[in-house]
């Protein structure tokens, strides 16, 4: 209305007379619009408001042009010039007699009005086409015409208005006071708003249904809105439901429908044809499949269907059939017309997506279809088709069409995996494993098997994912297919690897890997290596799992596949971070990350800045790695990845408490927290409380903290994740000894430590020991502290963790000072010292070399103590680290020593 009103104001050039100087042509308001939509009340109320504001003081004339009345033809120009002209002010005896001589008048007459000041504002409400009306307009450009019509009419000057339905809160609005205009106390809409909203959804947002549910809901005050909503829910019958003494939508949509058919049948004849689409909207190529035509005859059909209001034409250039429309249309064809069309649809669908799918599995150089030029139009029809696809995966299995099912079920796989659409492929997935058990075809049950552990797998449900992999296993075995065996063999391996089952994944993907030798299959020996590489990684065999990701990598160099290539630096760079080499570990994850932005992989690239942040969380680049893992939060955001969004959620909090930036740490673990309750994973709820305890710790809130561990704790053991339970036991340790209370975290530390011995983890049993010997020393049982640190000394050094062993014998250094074995404690930090020099971590080092001045001034060994905090200093500046070089500073300008654990 705004629009409109702000067509029919005054204008502000000067709009001269008939004389022609300065003047421009009118100004015609088309209004278009199905049925029903509310063309006719939006026209009189405009016109309205424009005559109270004083526009048009010529007068406001209005005629019904009965361009859509059913029984009643429609009127002509000249049947109407006698009533305007009466209507401008002509007594009956100065109308002219004769056609010609009216129109005649009739222009005169608003010309004069015009030139006099007086603005008229014609109202040609219901035009059939233009005919009707182009003798009717003013030509005076003082003067307005606003015209309402079904179909689009062919009035070069004319500004166009096409109305839709109403948005679903205005219906519901509508609806309301339409009920309350009648009984101000009907309380139905208020006692059941859901049943409302349902309701003008079933009316698709049209005025005229709304209007008429609104009648019969009047008519019938006893008659609960729920109900209703009841009789209306069979589409077969809706239509014939939505009918009262004030209108009927069957009839308006028949009348222009009948019209149509009788100027244009090709387009009429398409209407039907269209609702057999099962998705939602629908491209002019497939409308062409439907109709068994080329594009270029479907194309002008479709726009004939539009300009009658049939059709609706959608702002990304695609074709849509209103709900009411789409119920009449379907009335009109028959089972067997209908039950063809599916089928030169899905046939359609299923050619165009298996191009599609070539494209985005295609390495480079390899031959793909030319029904699209670039890989980037593929993955964009899959965009443009993806809602009709999932549907049409569903209408295929419905209608008896198996082969397309499953077919059409395994084209989009790759595209649903890439964008995410993860439901979606679990749901064609299921589909076309109900269509192979019904065709019972073993080799396409055991594809079926594969594709379908594959969804299962991304949505979680690993068990499931494995039982479906084994059964395409064991059907690829049956069939001697040695590829297929192969490929079940991968997929199953990392399936088994989420369920921590590490030694049956390394099984499984080294029998992938002999096929794939065997066969000669490159490509997939390069994937084969990579999931080796994973596997390999969980039992903690890090070089072997640096081999694996570097044979991958150079493979898919090979291969020239750039997707894989990026995967296996993604991989590598994770594997090079366990043995510490994170330089390399950084470049190989800004390698991922690089490829991924140039294949426009989003999901890949939030993969590799969120890797990257730990890589460069490991060099004390907190800065830079709090920017990764935003930019992984952001892109993960951006795909509504809401899963992996808090897995970088989870990393951010890690890298801002490196930084004191406790409070931000704390918020970004609630949210990610937050996100996993949401979404049922409660195993990464509780990794996630697990670390918002650490950053409780770390602003003193330690009740809170011990709170958070304990909930933590206690939904691992509900979920039988003792790994998870253990860590949790001894996060809980550490915040009970900042509490004081001493015994219950030595309890749980050993609680950890011997659940860590019963699943054969060493490491982690380590680390327990470690922590444990810090609590026996809080209760100064330090013999028990030095046997406990020996233990995990001794466990590091058999892995070879040599990180992790320097720190514990500072720890064991610390002990023996303790009970004045100081030249033990030397030899302890100096044992400390040497290996953090070999890894290069200057900070660390100086925490040794802090500790071995302490004891070697425990020792009377002072100049040498001075010396050992010297260094301590300068590994400090190298480390950047001005807190502790200022307080070393401190320290040798008064030779006192001092004790740091």
């Amino acid at each position: 209305m705004k629009q409109l009103l702000e067509l029919l104001g005054p204008a502000q050039a000067n709009e001269k007379g008939a004389d022609g100087h300065s003047a421009t042509s009118v100004v015609v308001s088309a209004v278009s619009g199905m049925g029903g939509i509310g063309k006719t009340a939006l026209a009189e109320r405009t016109a309205l408001l424009a005559a109270e504001q004083g526009w048009f003081t010529g007068g406001v004339l209005r005629v019904d042009l009965r361009g859509n009345t059913p029984g009643r033809p429609p009127v002509r120009p000249e049947q109407t010039y006698g009533w305007l002209l009466r209507e401008l002010g002509l007594n009956a005896e100065q109308v002219p007699s004769t056609i010609d001589a009216q129109a005649g008048a009739y222009h005169q007459l608003l010309d004069q009005l015009a030139t006099a000041g007086q603005r008229v504002l014609l109202v040609l409400d219901n035009a059939a086409d233009a005919t009707q009306i182009e003798d009717l307009l003013p030509r005076h450009p003082a003067h307005r015409a606003l015209i309402t019509t079904r179909d689009v009419l062919a009035l070069p000057r004319a500004r166009r208005i096409s109305l839709d339905v109403l948005p679903e809160p205005d219906a519901v609005v509508m609806l309301t006071q339409l009920l309350r205009e009648a009984d101000p106390q009907d309380l139905r809409p208020d006692g059941d708003s859901a049943a409302v909203v349902r309701l003008v959804k079933l009316c698709g947002r049209l005025p005229l249904a709304v209007e008429i549910v609104a009648a019969i809901l009047i008519d019938e005050q006893s008659l609960p809105v729920a109900e209703l909503v009841a009789q209306l829910s069979d589409a077969d019958t809706r239509l014939t439901g939505i009918t009262h003494a004030i209108g009927d939508v069957e009839a308006v949509i028949d009348f222009s429908y009948r019209r149509l058919a009788a100027r244009d049948p090709d387009a009429a004849a398409l209407l039907p044809l269209l609702t057999t689409n099962p998705g939602p909207d629908f491209a002019t190529d497939s409308a062409a499949a439907l109709a068994n035509v080329e594009v270029t005859l479907a194309a002008p059909r479709l726009r004939v269907l539009r300009a009658a209001s049939l059709l609706q034409h959608t702002p990304a250039g695609r074709w849509r059939l209103h709900d009411l429309v789409a119920l009449y249309a379907r009335s009109l064809i028959t089972p067997d017309i209908a039950a063809l069309a599916t089928t030169r649809l899905l046939d359609y669908y299923s050619v165009t997506a298996d191009a599609a799918d070539d494209h985005l599995r295609a390495l480079p150089g390899q031959p793909v279809p030319d029904r699209f030029t670039v890989r980037q139009d593929a993955m964009n029809w899959f965009d443009a088709e993806h809602t009709n696809l999932v549907a049409a995966v569903a209408h295929a299995l419905n209608t008896g069409h198996l082969a397309h099912t499953i077919n059409l079920a395994s084209y989009l796989g790759r595209y649903l995996t890439w964008r995410r659409f993860l439901q979606d492929w679990v749901t064609v997935a299921i589909h076309a494993s109900t269509a192979a058990m019904a065709l019972d075809h073993r080799p396409t049950s055991a594809a079926v098997w594969n594709n379908l552990g594959s969804a299962l797998q991304e949505v979680r449900r690993f068990d499931d994912a494995i039982t479906a992999y084994e059964q395409a296993r064991d059907l690829y075995q049956e069939l001697g297919d040695r590829h297929g065996e192969g490929a079940a063999w991968n997929n199953l391996g990392i399936a088994l690897q989420q369920v921590r089952r590490f030694d049956d994944a390394i099984t499984a993907q080294q029998n992938d890997l002999e096929i794939c030798q065997e066969l000669g299959d490159r490509h997939g020996e390069a994937m084969a290596w990579g999931n080796l590489g994973n596997a390999l990684q969980q039992v903690r065999r890090f070089d072997d799992a640096i081999t694996a990701h570097e044979q991958a990598r150079n493979l898919f160099q090979q291969l020239g596949d750039r997707h894989g290539e990026s995967n296996a630096w993604n991989n590598l760079g994770n594997a090079l971070r366990q043995v510490r080499r994170f330089d390399d570990a950084i470049t190989a994850h800004e390698q991922a990350r690089n490829l991924y932005q140039e294949l426009g992989d989003r999901h890949g690239e939030g993969a590799a800045w969120n890797n990257l942040g730990n890589a460069l969380q490991q060099v004390r680049r907190f800065d830079d790695a709090i920017t990764a893992h935003e930019q992984a939060r952001n892109v993960y955001q951006e795909l509504g990845d809401r899963h992996r969004e808090s897995g970088a959620l989870n990393n951010l909090g890690i890298a801002l408490r490196q930084v004191r930036r406790f409070d931000d740490a704390i918020t970004a673990y609630e949210q990610a927290r937050y996100l996993y309750q949401e979404l049922g994973d409660r195993h990464r709820e509780s990794g996630a409380l697990n670390n918002l305890g650490v950053a409780l710790q770390e602003i003193r809130r330690f009740d809170d903290a011990i709170t958070a561990h304990e909930q933590a704790r206690n939904v691992y053991q509900e979920l039988g994740d003792r790994y998870g339970e253990g860590n949790a036991l001894s996060n809980l340790g550490s915040a009970l000894r900042q509490v004081r209370r001493f015994d219950d975290a030595i309890t749980a530390y050993e609680q950890a430590r011997d659940l860590y011995q019963e699943l054969g983890d060493r490491h982690r049993e380590a680390m327990a020991s470690n922590n444990l010997g810090n609590a026996l020393q809080d209760v100064r049982l330090f013999d028990d502290a030095i046997t406990a640190y020996e233990q995990a000394r001794n466990v590091y050094q058999e892995l070879g963790d040599r990180h992790r062993e320097s720190a514990t014998w500072n720890n064991l250094g610390v002990a023996l000072q303790e009970i004045r074995r100081f030249d033990d404690a030397i030899t302890a930090h100096e044992q400390a010292r040497n290996l953090y020099q070999e890894l290069g971590d200057h900070h660390r080092e100086g925490i040794a070399w802090n500790n071995l001045g302490n004891a070697l001034a425990d020792g009377a060994r002072s100049i040498e103590a001075v010396h050992a905090w010297g260094n301590a200093l300068a590994a400090f500046e190298n480390a950047g680290d001005g807190e502790q070089a200022a307080r070393l500073r401190t320290l040798l300008a008064s030779h006192e020593p001092n004790e740091s654990g």
